[in-house]
């Protein structure tokens, strides 16, 4: 693990705007923690196909991986188990380490958070942390 210290990011507004009618999820000045109030584990893919696309700028990129990662814990959860699926995500993460840095190391909980409190894909993105970090 690495000491630099990861700094914070934010989902800006307008790329959730920007999402919202790209991917058809509902938005509102007002929702708090857009990411995981859209999660859909039911369109993981149609979200990883929004991913790949090359004309998305970074804040975009920034927010829908995030919008990603919090459907995978519900499919997580749900008991997705689909390999390709686990692997196409974790090529985004690591091909983008340095832009998704702030989620995962969120994801992982490691600021010592009781295990009890973890994520279903807490195990995964600390392999990601501990590997890349």
């Amino acid at each position: 693990m690495t000491d630099q210290p990861t700094e914070y990011r934010w989902i800006t507004a307008a790329s959730r705007s920007r999402l919202c009618v790209l991917l058809g999820l509902k938005d509102s000045p007002q929702m708090q923690d857009w990411e995981l109030a859209c999660a859909d584990a039911g369109r993981l893919e149609d979200f990883l196909n929004a991913y790949e696309r090359r004309d998305l700028v970074e804040d975009d990129r920034f927010a829908l991986m995030a919008l990603i990662v919090s459907s995978f814990d519900d499919w997580l959860a749900d008991g997705g188990t689909d390999d390709a699926m686990v692997a196409r995500i974790r090529q985004h993460l690591v091909a983008e380490f340095n832009l998704h840095r702030w989620t995962i190391r969120y994801w992982s909980l490691l600021d010592g958070e009781d295990a009890a409190d973890a994520f279903h894909a807490t195990p995964f993105m600390r392999e990601l942390w501990n590997r890349n970090g």
